[in-house]
């Protein structure tokens, strides 16, 4: 039987437990130049509070730390159980904490979805990602803006340059750092060098230094390791055993997710590399996490700290003819890991009670803010029969999600007008179902998708997490009561929406969209 360390006596040595777990893991898949700086002693021991500070520390609530790992699905997590050794930082987390096995984003790319995360809103409601708006209005209130508001120090740290005022997603920081476009650029040409590995580490460490010990904080960390280019690392240990690094750097350069679609899906073998490539980056995002926490140093010593680790969105690589993560709101693109340590009186647990990403924000106004806890995360293995009927778990694509306007594809010397057929979705078809809009609804174990233009499909995922068996016409009654429910659904949230204005795109926020792939 697992044995539980008390709270007080886990916030006291959890600094050091993760920077072993961290040193451990980072010698195992690391070159001899990255070896060689985890030695740096501004990571390697993490300080401690001095008494002063402690003396100071007067505000009882706790300081909140909330990480996306970019693109980051659930499978690829060791913690559920597909993958062995990929995430020892975030089940470490999960196993002292409360686990969610069936956890949801909203929508399959990056500022839809912190978005949804950051307002508590479903895409439709908050409308980013539809109707060509990719840029968060400051009428939305924000998570940081509670917490500001509520006298918390607020601030983020971005690695993903769509998480970045360009896109109005800095709202409410008080202090705030993006990755600029041009780093991205460079890094997706010239691979991620060593020193970028430590960086946002780095970054985190300077500012939890001169933060004000006497009030708490809310810290946002978004980590894009796991997001294509995937890079050729170093005793990767989940790539074939007979692929050497001729292989692997051709096949990570011959393929760009976002179009390698349909008919132009990899073959079974560069399948196989492209995912022990993706399940590198993706112990490397769980690596800097690892360092990013302590970063944070003495400041984990507070008994009164909670961390939320989830992801933006999952990634395709392969399933129904899909790699990255648009053109979908499948499994792939939409399940994603979540975990939460810190809650107190709370056992650790693993919560199949599916949830999603839209609920952190409520959830947070309970743990944190000591607001009322009506549609807080469930904390019991046991559901109470006696809340309220959950509601549907929607997950939405749209096409219109981040089409660059004329007038900007010319300023940055792009192509006039072009269709998706002649780029990404060049070698799909109809039958592929990768145009126009899409909707899930999900009611666990329950999932309908709907599809502009083509009939709908059911799964039950209990059975059929990889949903490769329609249940439409086996079940029939049921699939009727979901198909009436979606297609009211998008009438009323899609359909009969009045018209908007598009604000324009900033140059800098469309060279980002149109380098990471996401627009047209």
């Amino acid at each position: 039987m697992l044995k539980i360390m008390p709270l007080h006596r886990i916030s006291r040595h959890l600094d050091r437990l993760l920077w072993v777990v961290s040193a451990v893991f980072i010698g195992a898949g690391c070159s001899p130049e990255q070896e060689s700086m985890s030695a740096d002693p501004a990571l390697a021991a993490p300080s401690e509070l001095s008494v002063e500070d402690m003396q100071r520390s007067s505000d009882e609530r706790p300081s909140v730390v909330l990480v996306v790992l970019d693109t980051l699905r659930a499978d690829a997590v060791s913690a559920y159980g597909e993958v062995r050794g990929t995430t020892p930082t975030f089940d470490e987390l999960a196993a002292r904490g409360v686990r969610y096995a069936h956890a949801y984003a909203p929508a399959p790319w990056t500022v839809s979805s912190h978005a949804t995360l950051f307002s508590g809103l479903r895409v439709d409601q908050h409308g980013i990602g539809l109707d060509g708006v990719s840029y968060s209005p400051d009428s939305l209130q924000m998570l940081a803006e509670d917490f500001r508001e509520a006298g918390y120090q607020t601030a983020g740290f971005a690695e993903n340059s769509l998480v970045s005022s360009a896109f109005g997603l800095d709202q409410g920081f008080d202090h705030f750092e993006a990755t600029d476009i041009a780093d991205v650029v460079r890094d997706q040409v010239g691979g991620r060098d060593g020193h970028a590995h430590f960086r946002l580490a780095h970054r985190v460490r300077d500012w939890a230094r001169v933060r004000d010990k006497a009030r708490p904080y809310f810290l946002f960390v978004n980590i894009m390791d796991a997001h294509d280019p995937y890079l050729v690392r170093p005793r990767n240990h989940w790539v074939p055993t007979d692929a050497d690094a001729d292989e692997l750097s051709y096949v990570s350069h011959r393929y760009e997710t976002s179009s390698a679609l349909c008919a132009g899906v990899p073959s079974r073998r560069d399948l196989a590399l492209l995912r022990g490539l993706y399940l590198g980056d993706v112990s490397a995002a769980d690596e800097k996490l690892g360092l990013v926490l302590a970063a944070l140093g003495g400041e984990r010593a507070e008994d009164r700290l909670l961390t939320i680790v989830t992801a933006d969105h999952g990634e395709h690589l392969g399933e129904h003819g899909l790699m990255g993560h648009r053109f979908s709101v499948r499994n792939p693109a939409l399940r994603i890991p979540l975990a939460v340590t810190g809650l107190p009186k709370t056992p650790s647990a693993v919560i199949e009670t599916a949830v999603e990403l839209r609920s952190v924000r409520q959830s947070l106004h309970c743990w944190a803010l000591g607001e009322g806890c009506p549609a807080e995360l469930p904390r019991r293995t046991v559901p109470d029969e006696d809340g309220p009927v959950a509601q549907p778990i929607i997950g939405i694509y749209s096409d219109a999600s981040a089409v660059l306007p004329e007038p900007v594809r010319k300023r940055l010397g792009l192509p006039g007008e072009v269709s998706h057929r002649d780029r990404s979705r060049r070698r799909c078809g109809e039958d592929d179902r990768v145009f126009g809009d899409m909707v899930s609804l999900l009611r666990y174990p329950m999932k309908m998708i709907w599809f502009d233009g083509h009939e709908p499909v059911l799964y039950d995922l209990s059975w059929d997490p990889d949903e490769k068996s329609n249940q439409l016409d086996r079940q029939s009654e049921l699939a009727a009561a979901f198909r009436s429910e979606v297609e009211m659904f998008v009438r009323e949230n899609l359909r009969e929406r009045p018209d908007r204005e598009v604000p324009e795109l900033s140059e800098e926020a469309a060279r980002a969209l149109e380098s990471l792939g996401y627009a047209e």
